[in-house]
């Protein structure tokens, strides 16, 4: 189980444990194998700090204008935000409290290096992976064990009953079955945002597509989400993407919005990346906002409750939600995750960048047979140039 703790509050994940479950048995072509995640990618051993970052306080800071001192108070959120960074802080500190008391983190495990490992692993995982093109290419497993296979002539690793469409998500209408099928939908928009057309631009390994928020609006999500479905988005801090999606982009899909939850990143020691922050600036957690066709008082998950989790290095490696959030969903729920980065057992997933994390390189074997040619497996993943269908 990835769920480390359960409280009223919330949960604690471990992504990395997750992964490693998902691949205990993986069929190989000649026998199984057990597979073992890149651990370095989630060494997060000390908060998130670039060197000319300073320490944000809520004291007065001097400042020398024309040779006179002149006060100058820093400039904080708006009241509404800062009560909202307030009860997220006393909520986490409550859950951690519990859960530092049973042990599941521990300063004394940890060696503080400013994540140099988890750093290095993620640098290596950009170059690694930039030139790997997964664009026009579907397929599926529908075995009950996880496989390795091959696709674009790279091995590869498929979790158990996984479909997949490497496509852009403006040719969803007409790639998929729009059937109104699927009992939760999630969705990790490249949001358009300063931070990433930076990394662009400085390091083109790192970035990804980004999307205007006029371009969400036209996915088919009502087509595609079944009349008592859910639809759950990750989204940044910033007001502008999320009253977008309360405004715009729920509206647009006919969905109301019912719960905000927030992705609370932390140290292997348990403490936030980052301080929550009474300024306007990063702070140590996302959101996940959720709604559905349903009306608000229809709908049973709760608001405000935290996930907590050591984070990958990479961006936007987001946790998995499959064990928290299957109890709001029926028995054997149809899941889609739209923008997708990595696959899930049972899951669909959409998007551009899906294979990067099923990459071979990233995975070592613990126990079985040898590695063979992935074209001895179950798996089919075909390309644009074959027949557009999954067999």
């Amino acid at each position: 189980m990835s769920l480390l703790f359960t409280s009223e509050g919330g949960w604690i994940v471990s992504h990395l444990r997750y992964v490693n479950e998902m691949y205990e048995q993986v069929s190989n072509g000649n026998g199984f194998c057990a597979l073992a995640f890149n651990e370095m990618l989630f060494d997060i051993n000390s908060q998130y700090l670039r060197q000319n970052q300073i320490a944000q306080t809520d004291t007065e800071d001097t400042v020398v204008l024309h040779g006179k001192r002149k006060r100058k108070r820093s400039r904080l959120l708006p009241q509404e935000d800062l009560e909202e960074v307030s009860r997220v802080e006393k909520a986490f500190a409550s859950m951690m409290s519990a859960a530092k008391a049973k042990r599941i983190f521990s300063e004394a495990d940890v060696i503080s290096d400013n994540n140099k490992a988890a750093r290095l692993a993620s640098q290596k995982f950009y170059q690694d992976t930039y030139c790997i093109r997964d664009e026009n290419l579907y397929g599926s497993n529908d075995t009950n064990d996880a496989i390795i296979s091959e696709a674009h002539d790279k091995k590869y690793v498929f979790p158990r009953k996984c479909t997949f469409y490497c496509y852009d998500v403006r040719d969803m209408e007409k790639k998929m079955d729009l059937n109104n099928q699927y009992d939760f939908i999630l969705l990790d928009p490249p949001w358009w945002n300063k931070s990433i057309r930076r990394k662009k631009m400085k390091c083109a390994e790192a970035s990804y597509k980004m999307m205007y928020n006029e371009e969400l609006i036209k996915i088919p999500i009502g087509k595609l989400l079944r009349s008592n479905g859910i639809v759950a988005v990750w989204c940044t801090n910033s007001s502008n993407n999320l009253n977008s999606i309360f405004n715009e982009i729920f509206p647009s899909w006919g969905i109301t919005y019912t719960a905000k939850w927030y992705w609370v990143k932390v140290t292997q020691a348990g403490n936030t990346i980052c301080n929550f922050n009474s300024a306007p600036g990063k702070q140590p957690f996302e959101l996940l906002v959720l709604g559905s066709t349903l009306k608000r008082e229809k709908f049973a998950i709760p608001d405000g409750k935290l996930i907590i989790s050591v984070p990958s290095a990479v961006h936007s490696h987001k946790p998995p939600l499959t064990e928290i959030i299957k109890e709001y969903l029926p028995d054997e729920p149809k899941c889609l995750e739209i923008f997708a980065r990595y696959l899930l057992p049972g899951w669909t997933s959409w998007g551009l960048e899906i294979l990067k994390f099923q990459h071979l390189s990233l995975y070592k074997i613990l126990r079985g047979a040898q590695i063979i040619n992935g074209n001895d497996t179950d798996c089919k993943a075909k390309s644009e140039k074959d027949k557009d269908e999954i067999s």
